[in-house]
Order: C-alpha cells, then sequence, then structure tokens
C-alpha cells in the first residue's frame, strides 16, 4: 500500500459509494434518464450530449480510448465476413 493512502473502513467507502450513486440518480431523473440498475452510477462520469457536456469533445476530439475503440470496431466490420 502506498505511503500516503489513509486506511478506511468498509462502512466508510459504502458510505460514499451511496453518496455519489444517489447524486447521479438525481441528475438523472431531472434530465429524465432511466437506468435499470443504480450500480452503474457508482464509477465514471454521467455525460449527455447537451451543448454544454459536448463542448469539450467538439473542441479537444475524442480521447485516445474513444479512438482505439473506434479503430478496433471498423477493423472488426472489415474483418466480418457477409
Amino acid at each position: 500500500m502506498k505511503s500516503n493512502q489513509k486506511n478506511r473502513n468498509q462502512a466508510y467507502l459504502r458510505h460514499h459509494r451511496k453518496r455519489v450513486i444517489q447524486r447521479k440518480k438525481r441528475l438523472s431523473a431531472h434530465r429524465g434518464w432511466v437506468v435499470k440498475f443504480d450500480g452503474v452510477f457508482s464509477k465514471g462520469k454521467i455525460h449527455c450530449s447537451c451543448w454544454m457536456c459536448s463542448r469539450k469533445t467538439k473542441r479537444l476530439g475524442y480521447p485516445k480510448s474513444e479512438l482505439s475503440r473506434i479503430a478496433n470496431w471498423q477493423e472488426q466490420l472489415l474483418d466480418y465476413d457477409f
């Protein structure tokens, strides 16, 4: 374990996971999104296609992970035999 990390117990981690999920659920309900399981909100960010959220992608382009994923999909389409 790294020396600068603090020891946290499971209750502390569960509390903050629940807090983050509740916040993201509230945001998604406000936008009218329907999600089957609450656990999808435990990781990552909530993205939408509004002009404020998509401005960064339009200005900076897709991240490297998305570009590699797109290239992989295109390669799979070319390899697929119809």
